[in-house]
């Protein structure tokens, strides 16, 4: 980030000293200009963000960094939800590495895989490897939604090779049937073979045996 450099807070983290642009950036539409930079620096917090509807578009241009926010008192994934980052921040590998950094890959994941569109969003992007995201755990979260799931197939392996290691009942959960996943190159061999899916299972995704 472009700060003169870091300051210790009270509680001995090491905080972002900003300079004159990342504090017009940060507050931007939400304090004076000429107010903003006369905030202390050891003032501006978390809190103070909050109650100035600072969000991420803000601070995005401020070039905060998770472990920026993190310093300055958001304690979890679910605080840089509330700050309106979401599924697709995530793509980005620098915003993913610091938040990984800073909350853990397990919080992150459970704060920002919540639906199908954060599933459809993480599909195909360096986040998959970062977090060590599943096709199976994307396609949990396609749970009744077939046309998600079917755009996290197409991201994650356009020709047919993704469903290694998928329950066949998440794969029945999604709501993806056969003519799709034929769409998709998923044929019933290797169906069986990649999901282990029972003769029973097989014919409720809509195949037919000869």
């Amino acid at each position: 980030m472009e700060g003169a450099g870091d300051t210790s807070s009270p509680d001995g983290r090491i905080r972002p000293t900003l300079c004159a642009r990342q504090r017009l950036a940060l507050f931007r539409d939400a304090i004076a200009p000429e107010k903003a930079l006369e905030i202390l620096e050891s003032e501006i917090n978390i809190d103070l963000i909050k109650q100035h509807g600072v969000a991420a578009p803000n601070i995005r241009s401020a070039k905060l960094t998770v472990l920026d926010l993190k310093s300055i008192g958001v304690s979890s994934a679910l605080g840089l939800r509330e700050l309106e980052f979401d599924s697709l921040d995530l793509c980005n590998p620098a915003f993913c590495s610091s938040a990984i950094a800073a909350f853990g890959a397990k919080d992150i994941t459970r704060s920002f895989l919540i639906d199908a569109g954060d599933a459809v969003a993480l599909a195909g992007s360096v986040a998959i490897h970062s977090l060590q995201l599943t096709t199976q755990k994307l396609l949990e979260s396609c749970a009744g939604c077939p046309e998600q799931a079917k755009a996290v197939l197409q991201q994650t392996h356009p020709h047919g090779g993704a469903l290694s290691g998928v329950s066949p009942v998440v794969l029945l959960d999604t709501g993806l049937r056969a003519a799709t996943l034929c769409e998709l190159g998923y044929f019933m061999n290797n169906i069986i073979t990649q999901t282990q899916a029972s003769d029973e299972q097989t014919r409720k995704l809509g195949f037919r045996f000869r």
